[in-house]
């Protein structure tokens, strides 16, 4: 549910964004809020029910109102009033999309276990590029020490490689399971 009403509100700020011509402003803007609303004390503060929806308001109004759209301010405005303040990621998030998909943009997000020289990048996003029905690739680079050695791509929503040591490991965990608990009715 929670994804559906996200991707509601996504397309409405998309169709809005589009009839005023301020499509990449206003996901440009939208961009800019990730960081500031990954803030723990300002999120914590919209969040909390225990404030009335007014100064919550006035708090956007005076933090953002000369720096973002008031499309994009009226849509946070609004999720604050209908007390859906938490969806607010998700809502940016599928916005994102939908902006790429008409800009002829796709993410691809490369996960590794250390930093790729720019050989191995070149290379991995040479692959990727068959897999993509877009004209332009938006590329991400994340180092996570969890997955170990390996890599994993990501093409848009959709993971296309799973290369990582962490995953190999967890499925030979699985069949080992299975293989164990075969014979045993389970």
């Amino acid at each position: 549910m929670h994804g559906a009403v996200a991707k509601r509100y996504a397309m409405a700020l998309f169709e809005l964004a589009v009839e005023s011509g301020r499509l990449r402003e206003i996901d440009d803007q939208a961009k800019m809020l990730r960081p500031l609303f990954a803030e723990r004390r300002l999120k914590d503060f919209l969040l909390s029910p225990r404030i009335p929806a007014a100064d919550k308001k006035r708090v956007l109004d005076s933090v953002l109102s000369a720096r973002i759209d008031r499309v994009l301010l009226n849509l946070l405005k609004l999720l604050v009033d209908k007390r859906r303040m938490a969806y607010m990621p998700d809502v940016m998030r599928h916005y994102d999309i939908l902006t790429d998909q008409k800009l002829g943009v796709e993410e691809v997000t490369v996960v590794s276990a250390v930093t790729l020289s720019d050989e191995q990048r070149r290379e991995i996003i040479s692959r990727v590029k068959r897999f993509s029905s877009y004209g332009e690739l938006r590329e991400r680079y994340e180092v996570d020490s969890g997955v170990l050695g390996g890599v994993k791509v990501r093409l848009g929503e959709n993971l296309v490689l799973d290369g990582t040591l962490s995953s190999r490991i967890r499925q030979m965990r699985e069949r080992l399971y299975r293989y164990r608990h075969r014979g045993v009715g389970a």
